[in-house]
């Protein structure tokens, strides 16, 4: 039996001399005696990994992107494609044009001297028609949307500030009444010739007169007695209409005489429901004075 003389003094502090002796966890010693990666080994493999990253985002937005890319090429197609068609229908109409004068020549050929009267009457109901050029004194009427509005966007039928500031095709149709009512001869749109069957409609954002769209500023030339014009204009329901357009919405109006105009014509076009009607022939008289 162990003298209690040879015990160490510290054999009860075995827990405090453990702490102190060792104060490293085993498991966190275990670790330390193994050598760490190299930093530059990291920062290249961090570096790698960021690069593939980098060209995977790149790729996918570029995916992203490309549906885009073919709605862009197929608009600008649709574009070309509308700006060939403009001009095709151009030169059609020009050759149109060419035909209908080659063919009035013919005709007073034709009617020579003789018939001098009647290619006088073909002439003016020409005119009345809107079918050939007509020249003469007149005023021009020019409406354009109102300061900081060229670039309006959304439909009219769901936007309502739409409205406010932009020429409409109600706006155009007042004016042109109001012409017409006001004693206008002939009237024409940015060169296009109202006849007795034009229309004034509106698609989206564009006004259209016979299907042609027109584009801001809308200029309305009218050939016709010019004071006589301007007074009826202003004192009929087109004149505070045209105001109001100023005052409540900013449309730019513009009025203005004009010594000589030329506008266009229309050209030739069929009536599909309209027919000349025969006249039946007069009832002849009987011997006795009376009718049979």
């Amino acid at each position: 039996m162990t003298s209690p003389s040879s015990r160490p003094l510290d054999a009860s502090m075995t827990l405090l001399r453990e702490v102190m002796e060792r104060p490293l966890d085993p498991g966190y010693a275990a670790a330390a005696s193994h050598p760490r990666p190299r930093t530059r080994v990291r920062t290249a493999l961090t570096l790698v990994l960021s690069i593939v990253a980098g060209a995977g985002f790149i790729v996918a937005v570029g995916s992203i992107r490309v549906p885009q890319r073919e709605s862009e090429k197929v608009s600008q197609e649709l574009r070309q494609e509308i700006e060939h068609r403009g001009e095709a229908v151009d030169r059609q109409e020009q050759r149109n044009a060419d035909l209908a004068a080659s063919i009035t020549a013919s005709q007073q050929a034709l009617l020579g001297t003789r018939g001098a009267a009647l290619g006088q009457q073909v002439r003016d109901l020409g005119a009345l028609t809107g079918e050939i050029a007509v020249g003469g004194k007149g005023l021009t009427v020019t409406l354009d949307d109102a300061p900081g509005r060229e670039e309006v966007g959304g439909d009219p039928r769901s936007d309502t500030e739409y409205y406010e500031g932009v020429v409409l095709d109600a706006d155009v149709q007042v004016v042109v009444n109001g012409l017409w009512a006001a004693g206008a001869e002939a009237i024409s749109i940015n060169g296009e010739r109202l006849t007795a069957v034009s229309a004034i409609r509106s698609a989206g954002e564009a006004i259209l007169v016979d299907f042609r769209p027109l584009v801001p500023p809308y200029v309305v030339s009218v050939i016709g007695d010019q004071a006589k014009l301007q007074t009826g204009f202003a004192e009929g329901p087109a004149g505070p209409y045209v105001q109001s357009l100023r005052d409540n919405n900013g449309i730019k109006v513009d009025i203005a005489r004009a010594d000589r105009l030329t506008l266009p014509g229309a050209g030739q076009f069929v009536l599909r429901k309209a027919e000349p009607v025969e006249e039946s022939p007069a009832p002849e008289e009987s011997d006795t004075g009376g009718r049979t």
